[in-house]
């Protein structure tokens, strides 16, 4: 179901000059985190307007905390518009990835992005909009009221690299969940058509708006550290995300059951590495674990989705 419109190309006649413009690079789940650093910089700046810029326009889509948003290539005569000789105007582009607090990892990222540009930080969480007729597609094509256990086992950063040894579940845990779970629920399996599919389940198919309603509409979610988390997370739905090393308490949220490898670094790995000791992508030489080592216990998985 198509419901996005981009923003009118034609330059627009702006009656104020009160703007904060917020710049936003990385993937969707970094997107959906940002709304809750939004939502913190308007309670602070009441009275000022919002611009965002991103390649991810579906996270924002009916966000109260927004004057406008638009995408990286479609933003024509945005300069004119929002910056060019306007009197009140901040600029929030600084990625808070590159700064020491996050690479140390020192707090959570909605608070180191806070702390970047002076944002009192009370506790805002990531938020999510919709209107009806997107809650009632959902409902009507693809949930259909059916127990759903929805599966995330791999993440979207590279589209060349199919598995990140460094955060995507390993597949032989994914295939006993799916083992033990198929019968009692339907499982969807959220991936690209590219990345390696599991048993027993079925293809997410829909666009990334329907994949947040249809997060809200399941009973069972497992995860790992990408869009589908942080997803959970703004619409208040429990989940349980694993974790292999990126740390929850830098990029998760105490909602969610997170499951962190226990997994020891066996291997000296670390030559091929710059500011952070893994690159999340899956770098093949930065894997520091021996074959056949285990990074979960598939019980304590079972037993966490057992009692969402």
């Amino acid at each position: 179901m198509e419901i996005l419109n981009e923003q009118n190309t034609q330059n627009e006649v702006v009656k104020t000059d009160n703007f904060i413009i917020i710049s936003i690079s990385g993937g969707v789940g970094k997107n959906i985190l940002a709304t809750a650093f939004v939502k913190a910089v308007k309670t602070q700046y009441p009275d000022m307007n919002i611009v965002i810029l991103t390649a991810w326009k579906e996270a924002w889509l009916y966000n109260p905390n927004v004057y406008r948003c638009y995408t990286f290539n479609n933003a024509l005569y945005f300069y004119e518009n929002f910056i060019k000789d306007k009197q009140n105007v901040k600029i929030f582009s600084i990625d808070p990835y590159q700064t020491e607090s996050y690479i140390l990892k020192k707090d959570h990222l909605i608070n180191i992005w806070c702390n970047l540009f002076d944002i009192n930080f009370n506790g805002e969480k990531p938020e999510l909009f919709f209107n009806q007729r997107e809650i009632e597609f959902v409902q009507n094509n693809i949930s259909k009221n059916d127990p759903i256990l929805l599966l995330q086992t791999h993440g979207g950063s590279d589209p060349n690299n199919k598995h990140s040894w460094m955060r995507d579940l390993p597949l032989s845990i994914a295939q006993q969940v799916v083992d033990k779970f198929k019968g009692d629920v339907r499982i969807i399996h959220v991936r690209r058509d590219d990345q390696l599919p599991l048993q027993h389940t079925e293809q997410f198919q829909g666009g990334l708006r329907e994949l947040f309603v249809l997060i809200r509409e399941s009973q069972k979610r497992l995860f790992i550290d990408s869009a589908c988390q942080h997803a959970a997370a703004a619409l208040d739905k429990p989940s349980v995300v694993c974790w292999i090393r990126n740390a929850p308490q830098v990029l998760g949220y105490s909602l969610h059951t997170n499951i962190v490898s226990d997994a020891s670094d066996e291997l000296n790995s670390l030559d091929f590495s710059l500011l952070e000791a893994y690159d999340i992508a899956g770098n093949v030489q930065q894997c520091p674990f021996k074959e056949g080592t285990q990074l979960f216990n598939f019980e304590e998985i079972e037993e966490s989705l057992k009692i969402q």
